[in-house]
């Protein structure tokens, strides 16, 4: 039977465990009857474990956390194309720290959030979630594996929140601009990028014998040196008519089976840097946000912001400042959100865009590489079009007759003529309600469901209905007072 007692100021709990032997565990309890909770319990579950009816934890605890990360790096994670990254941050984050050190019976989903806690200081959100990631990966393959028999406990620790940053992208007057800053050997290697929407894998993997001229389609089944894509299979996508000459120029010049290899002939690395060769593109085909001019002497550091790169000298030592353009973060997976986006701006149909960039979803396609410009968008709202009502002619304006002082505030000429708050037309005979209402007299309108007047279809004795035109409803009359006898009098005389 479980028991508890106080050592210390801490409340130890006895139990039985899962193989029938005695454990002393020290808890967080703050009172005994807490305390007592939680012995039973531990001895609730481990009576569970003895029966068979739940998993029996390992007897050294499952091993630490860095063999189990070891083991998953070594044994899944090897042969993936983002293996060399997993390696390096694991090592970098998990392996050989504290969360490292437990041992997995040890490392709760409690633990797991406090040690996350303390790195949310050093990176951002998506680290944390790529590092909870890998726990998730290790501790879901240990169990398919039967290396642990326990629920993820990762599984519990609460993703966090990343800013979502709108990609940017090239718009279709600076694309030839770039491509003319660019190098003539990086040139058809851009192109390709721009004018396919390829990803840098696939591009630094494709071969020569991929390219059918003849056809004009590229056969896209290898990313880098796998001989698989993204999408797990080989797709074909046409070769834009711009795009030959660069591609011809590019198989001629190569000294391998690659399109774009390095000058020996080689595969260039896949983290080779040519997001920086794109924004020193940028920055010498003048697409900046401003400038920088710097001082170069050493030691000096003086910076000075400015819209141009006209020449400027340092304020303490006369130097000539150094102008650095600040260009646009725009890496080079970017160009495929360019080939999506100018294409649908072209007003390629989605399908279409979908089959080129190869996306299995299409809202993939529409959402995350539609950046729609808002000058593509004012041009969409502008299909809106309505036939507008012609403005009066001026040979329709008619003096307003004479009308009694009372009538004088309400009664206006015919371009502006109104009754209250209603337009009314300068002749009685292009509104026929006027007419009719001579005879049975009006009240203001009151419309119930359908269009009609709330009060009933029916009318009641010595009351007609009238139909009141662009309305759509009808009118109830009722008998002329002296006043309202007197306002109809005034306007047949209006419209005679």
């Amino acid at each position: 039977m479980a028991s508890v007692y106080k050592r210390k100021g801490r409340w130890y709990l006895r139990y039985r465990d899962e193989r029938g032997r005695w454990r002393d565990r020290v808890s967080n309890a703050r009172t005994k009857t807490e305390a007592k909770r939680l012995s039973s319990e531990l001895e609730f579950r481990c009576e569970r474990q003895r029966a068979g009816l739940e998993p029996t934890p390992p007897e050294d605890g499952g091993g630490t956390l860095d063999g189990l990360l070891a083991w998953w790096l070594e044994t899944y994670s090897r042969g993936s194309p983002s293996h060399d990254r997993n390696v390096s941050s694991v090592h970098k984050h998990l392996i050989g720290s504290k969360l490292g050190a437990l041992r997995l019976v040890e490392a709760t989903a409690t633990e797991i959030e406090r040690f996350m806690q303390t790195k949310t200081e050093h990176v951002g959100p998506q680290t944390i979630n790529h590092l909870r990631g890998f726990l998730v990966r290790a501790f879901n393959r240990a169990i398919r594996a039967g290396r642990w028999s326990a629920p993820n406990p990762a599984l519990a620790v609460e993703r966090r929140k990343v800013p979502r940053r709108k990609p940017d992208y090239l718009r279709a007057d600076e694309v030839p601009l770039v491509l003319a800053a660019l190098s003539a050997h990086r040139r058809p290697l851009f192109a390709a990028a721009i004018y396919t929407g390829m990803r840098r894998g696939e591009l630094l993997g494709l071969l020569k014998t991929d390219i059918d001229f003849a056809s004009g389609l590229i056969t896209v089944t290898r990313s880098h040196a796998r001989d698989i894509t993204k999408g797990a299979h080989a797709e074909i996508i046409p070769i834009a008519t711009e795009l030959v000459p660069y591609l011809q120029s590019a198989v001629r010049s190569s000294p391998s089976e690659l399109v774009f290899p390095k000058p020996d002939g080689s595969r260039m690395r896949p983290d080779v840097h040519l997001e920086e060769e794109l924004r020193r593109a940028l920055g010498r085909a003048g697409i900046v946000l401003g400038y920088v001019h710097v001082c170069r002497k050493k030691g000096c550091g003086h910076r000075e912001p400015a819209a141009d790169a006209r020449l400027r000298t340092c304020p303490v030592h006369s130097f000539k400042l150094w102008p650095k353009a600040l260009v646009r973060r725009i890496r080079f997976h970017d160009l495929r959100h360019t080939t999506g986006s100018l294409l649908m701006m072209a007003g390629v149909n989605p399908a279409a865009v979908q089959r080129i960039l190869r996306h299995h979803d299409p809202r993939i396609t529409t959402e995350i590489y539609g950046h729609l410009e808002p000058g593509y968008l004012r041009t969409e709202i502008d299909s809106l079009r309505f036939a507008a009502p012609s403005p009066p002619r001026p040979d329709e304006a008619r003096a307003v007759c004479n009308a009694p002082s009372f009538a004088a505030p309400v009664l206006h000429d015919s371009q502006g003529c109104e009754l209250g708050s209603l337009h009314m037309p300068p002749k009685a005979e292009q509104f026929p309600a006027i007419a009719s209402v001579r005879h049975s007299g009006f009240e203001p309108l009151a419309f119930g469901s359908g269009g009609r007047q709330a009060g009933g279809d029916a009318a009641r004795p010595g009351e007609q209905f009238h139909p009141h035109p662009g309305v759509g409803g009808t009118v109830r009359g009722c008998r002329p007072s002296g006043f309202m006898a007197y306002c109809m009098k005034l306007l047949r005389n209006l419209s005679s």
